[in-house]
Parts: C-alpha cells; sequence; structure tokens
C-alpha cells in the first residue's frame, strides 16, 4: 500500500523540464530557470525587469532603449533608431543607428544589405558582403575577473 507521501506525489503536478527554460539576466548575470512560455520575469537576484520575448523591427521606430533576453531583428524594410541596447542576440537586415552601445549575450548577424552603426559587444559577429559598418567593436568571450591585470 502506498504511503500518503507517494499519493501526494503522484496528484502534484509538477512541471516537465522541458517546459522550463535556463536565462541568463541581462544585469547581474546569474542563470535562473523560467517557463518556457514567460514573457517577463523578475530577475531573483537583481530584481530586475527582464523581458524574455523576440523583437521584430519591419518599420521606422525610434526608441529610448531596447532591452530584451531574446533576440532583437531589425528586418530588411526595418530602421531603428535607439539609444541603447542589451540584448540575447542581433540580427539586422536593414538601418540600426544606436547612439550608445550594443551589448549582445549572443551572435550578432548582420545581413549583406545592412547598416549598422554603434559600438557593439558580443561573443562573435558574421558579417554580410557589402554591409555597412561604422563604430566599435568588442567581439570575443568576455574576460573573467581573475583573468584581468
Amino acid at each position: 500500500m502506498p504511503s500518503p507521501f507517494d499519493m501526494a506525489l503522484e496528484t502534484y503536478n509538477v512541471p516537465p523540464s522541458d517546459d522550463r527554460v535556463t536565462i541568463v539576466c541581462l544585469y547581474c548575470e546569474k542563470a535562473q530557470e523560467v517557463s518556457r512560455k514567460a514573457l517577463s520575469v523578475t530577475c531573483r537576484f537583481c530584481n530586475k525587469s527582464l523581458k524574455l520575448e523576440e523583437i521584430r523591427f519591419k518599420e521606422y521606430q525610434a526608441r529610448r532603449s531596447i532591452e530584451t533576453c531574446g533576440v532583437v531583428t531589425v528586418e530588411k524594410k526595418g530602421h531603428v533608431v535607439t539609444d541603447k541596447i542589451i540584448c540575447g542576440g542581433l540580427i539586422v537586415r536593414g538601418k540600426l543607428k544606436v547612439t550608445g552601445d550594443i551589448h549582445s549575450r549572443g551572435p550578432v548577424l548582420v545581413g549583406p544589405e545592412a547598416e549598422l552603426r554603434g559600438s557593439i559587444t558580443a561573443p562573435s559577429l558574421a558579417v554580410g558582403a557589402g554591409a555597412i559598418l561604422e563604430g566599435q567593436y568588442e567581439i570575443g568571450p568576455k574576460p573573467h575577473a581573475s583573468e584581468m591585470p
């Protein structure tokens, strides 16, 4: 005969692990698990709000800042002007002008007809032939504090 504890485990619905995804906070850089369906969460460590959604720009837009753990995509007819971008990845097929910095935790992909103006920090950068780039680029993994002189 099963114990009451075993019966409780059988009736309790624990979300399956494929329903969860691990994200890294854009601000404190600590990993945490969140629901795959969540659009925004609050970081458990620094209490900052995090957007998890993918953002697509298909037309002209001006914004003060763009911040998401997801991928930011500027389509061919998209033209974005912003002060800063902090994102999980960046795809540029149109025009992107950033007066401040672009910090991407994932790869930055620049299409062959794209224009990208701004300073970028990212782990990798892929540029199509014919793209127009302007700014300062810091590409590669971040050095750990212990490795710095």
